[in-house]
């Protein structure tokens, strides 16, 4: 039955019963010699560094104890269930193998979360030194923050003031703004009635144009002549010096 060498495949060949009608419910124990061994094999294995240090032994001993009390345990299923769990080396391999899975899956999920515990520190550390940067710059600013609040104290008393002349400008100007208004239409009402009464007095000057444009020199003669002017004539020549007397008077003659 051993299954070294051709002997065992040859009996299978003549004999498939063994195989289609037969249920092998034996497996030699690994003794446990043989599964620490096979266990510091795999812990070793080249290429592979789990540095496990002086905990290598703890845990070789701890797979040793889980294989042998799950065989155990498959003895006392059997006698109570009378149903076989084979524990066989392959078991053994596959706790090994799962155990470097899980031992690789949790070292970089700690990894992880120490870089980024580390980053944390950093920032923190960095935020610290930052801060006591900005403490001992704002000591140094405070007597000027101290000053300037000074002088904006002082600014906001002299707004207040210059706010409260304003108010009272303003309401100087209003008052002289009305006064103005006042005038204005005043004026306004004067400049309407001069305009009428200009606007009465045009034609007449555009007639005395028309009788300037037509006069000769014969008629100024005719009045020079005159000894006593009717009174149409005295009238008009007043006129005309009454108007011309500031211009002479300007000009320096009598």
């Amino acid at each position: 039955m051993s299954p070294i060498g051709d002997a065992f495949r040859d009996r299978l060949r003549m004999f498939p019963a063994l195989v289609n009608c037969c249920t092998i419910d034996w497996f030699a124990e690994w003794p446990a010699e043989a599964l620490s061994s096979v266990a510091y094999a795999a812990l070793n294995e080249e290429g592979e560094d789990l540095k496990l240090g002086d905990d290598e032994a703890g845990l070789v001993s701890t797979f040793r104890v889980i294989h042998q009390s799950v065989e155990r345990k498959s003895v006392e299923f059997y006698e109570i269930l009378r149903r076989h769990n084979y524990v066989t080396p392959t078991s053994y391999l596959e706790l090994l193998g799962m155990f470097k899975k899980v031992l690789a899956f949790k070292r970089t999920e700690v990894n992880t979360l120490r870089s980024r515990l580390q980053v944390g520190v950093d920032k923190i550390t960095s935020t610290k030194a930052q801060v006591a940067v900005m403490q001992a710059e704002l000591t140094e600013l405070q007597p000027v923050l101290t000053k300037t609040q000074k002088e904006v104290d002082e600014m906001m008393i002299v707004i207040t003031k210059d706010k409260a002349a304003a108010a009272e400008t303003k309401v100087i100007v209003e008052k002289e703004e009305s006064a103005a208004n006042e005038k204005a239409a005043a004026t306004k009402l004067i400049a309407d009635d001069a305009q009428r009464d200009l606007d009465e007095a045009l034609p007449a000057l555009d007639a005395a144009v028309q009788c300037l444009n037509k006069l000769k020199k014969a008629d100024i003669d005719e009045v020079k002549s005159l000894k006593t002017p009717p009174g149409g004539v005295k009238l008009t020549m007043e006129v005309v010096c009454i108007m011309f007397w500031p211009q002479a008077r300007q000009e320096g003659r009598p």
